[in-house]
């Protein structure tokens, strides 16, 4: 073979490559745009009165086997019967429901019922797990979906919480469920920069679904949270709950949102989330005529961290959020 063929064959075969590449990176953009718009599906199916939620609270409880750690599983705090309130309170990611174990009480000593569910994925007793990375956002909007369904028959006015990806979660329920009352959305992970730009995410979500997972707790494992969470995130897992987020942005774009209202709750001092995405999907709310949407912010001079909530975290100044928190979700 002689060098000019040896060169064309070599050229061809870099074409040839570049090629694919394209091919397979305009499929992955087109499959992620498809699966963006089904995540506003969903079949509701609510529960018809106490006894029913308690009994898919059970089957919630029926699937979490030996492998959670017994502080994370899902809880509930009821009086007995269907109450004139009830809260469901969502934990963010790596986290679970022991992230609450102070702030739930609040709100049941107040007459509510309280529903504290453990996320897909989270609350496993190994806290170096790789099980993040198996996470989809279809089981986050499914999660969101049963958890309003189980609130329907455990009180007659719904609130639903969550922060970071709870509060994700939290935007997609009322983005689509209108028997919620109250939709408390606080520092959600829309986006985990403050980058800002649309192109930008969306390029991250291909990349996160096309490279291997990364596992933080491998090679940089928390060292000071709280003893029930992980000790790291996994990559993959930033992707599909943006792309989760993208969708929520999609149907807030087209229409105003289902919830009878929404309390967005930020954090000026939050570098770990999107603000300027958040701030997008509130302006979304707003151009669609929603006018039921109140703000918070807490300040930066305050110098709170992204978890507000868990008692657990080092730097948690729980005297200071709490009873603001309780004073905007009850009133």
């Amino acid at each position: 073979m002689n060098k000019r063929t040896a060169s064309r064959i070599a050229a061809l075969a870099a074409i040839g490559s570049g090629a694919l590449l394209v091919a397979a990176v305009i499929a992955t953009k087109m499959r992620i745009q498809s699966s963006i718009v089904s995540l506003a599906e969903h079949t509701d199916n609510q529960a018809l009165d106490y006894d029913s939620a308690i009994a898919r609270y059970a089957e919630l409880q029926a699937a979490e086997d030996d492998t959670i750690n017994p502080v994370c599983r899902s809880k509930i705090m009821t009086h007995g019967t269907k109450t004139e309130n009830v809260i469901v309170l969502v934990h963010g990611i790596t986290n679970c429901p022991e992230q609450f174990a102070e702030f739930a009480p609040l709100f049941f000593e107040r007459g509510y019922n309280v529903l504290i569910p453990r996320m897909p994925r989270n609350g496993l007793a190994d806290r170096m797990t790789n099980e993040l990375k198996y996470l989809t956002a279809e089981e986050l909007r499914d999660c969101s979906n049963t958890l309003v369904d189980i609130a329907c028959g455990l009180g007659d006015h719904v609130t639903f919480l969550g922060l970071s990806v709870g509060g994700v979660m939290t935007a997609w329920a009322a983005q689509h469920r209108s028997e919620i009352d109250k939709a408390v959305v606080i520092a959600p992970s829309i986006g985990f920069t403050n980058l800002g730009a649309d192109r930008l995410s969306s390029f991250a979500i291909m990349l996160f679904r096309i490279l291997p997972n990364i596992g933080t707790q491998h090679f940089s494992p928390f060292s000071d949270g709280p003893q029930h969470s992980y000790l790291g995130f996994s990559s993959r897992s930033f992707g599909v709950v943006m792309r989760f987020g993208k969708s929520i942005l999609k149907s807030a774009k087209q229409k105003k949102p289902a919830a009878q209202s929404i309390l967005m709750v930020t954090n000026a001092a939050d570098t770990a989330v999107n603000s300027k995405i958040n701030r997008e999907l509130v302006n979304f709310w707003r151009a669609n005529g929603y006018d039921q949407i109140e703000e918070y912010e807490f300040s930066a001079d305050k110098k709170l961290i992204h978890d507000i909530i868990d008692p657990q975290q080092v730097q948690q100044q729980a005297d200071l959020v709490y009873p603001i928190l309780l004073d905007l979700i009850t009133r």
